[in-house]
């Protein structure tokens, strides 16, 4: 016996119904003859089918995947941990840039962004950091001005509370969790 297995079909084999992204439908395999044959119904015909026929093999449900409409739809642009970096990134006190690169550190363990460079200054000491923020393909700097860790820890605060106030939560106190916490404790 010869096995094939085969992508799902665009179109219902009975009413040729095309299949929507994310739609729910019905595959069959059957024994035909010395080989078994898929078959993939919508909703609308398999629950019409009477009972099953004594050739058939195997039935799942399974929902149709089209990557033309997948690849259109924007990954995630919306993070608050991205908007909270992109808004202190522009900050000149060091509180605020010791949220940024808290945030640049967080959105790099996440694999959001990708450090192309770091460079330090001779002078200052100060370390700039170029990243590629790969949602948005964009190449962006962050400044770690020689923090101290006070200053970062009243950064980690700072961003715990902007990380809540976005998110909709209690925007006086920190999260109970400690999720959050522990990843920042990490940076």
């Amino acid at each position: 016996m010869e096995v094939k297995f085969s992508k799902s079909a665009h179109t219902c084999c009975v009413c040729g119904h095309n299949f929507e992204h994310e739609e729910a439908f019905t595959s069959v395999l059957q024994s035909n003859e010395s080989n078994l044959c898929r078959s993939d119904y919508c909703d609308g015909c398999w629950s019409e089918q009477s009972a099953p026929e004594p050739e058939l093999f195997s039935v799942w449900k399974s929902n149709f995947y089209d990557p033309n409409v997948a690849n259109q739809a924007p990954e995630e642009s919306f993070s608050p941990l991205r908007q909270i970096f992109y808004e202190a990134v522009e900050g000149k006190d060091r509180l605020t840039l010791s949220m940024a690169f808290l945030a640049a550190q967080l959105l790099r363990r996440q694999k959001v962004f990708r450090l192309i460079k770091e460079s330090q200054d001779p002078d200052t000491d100060d370390t700039t950091s170029l990243f590629n923020d790969r949602i948005g393909n964009r190449l962006i700097e962050a400044q770690d001005p020689c923090l101290s860790h006070e200053e970062l820890e009243d950064g980690r605060r700072l961003l715990l509370r902007r990380l809540s106030e976005i998110e909709d939560t209690q925007p006086e106190e920190e999260p109970e969790d400690g999720q959050n916490e522990d990843q920042l404790a990490q940076v």
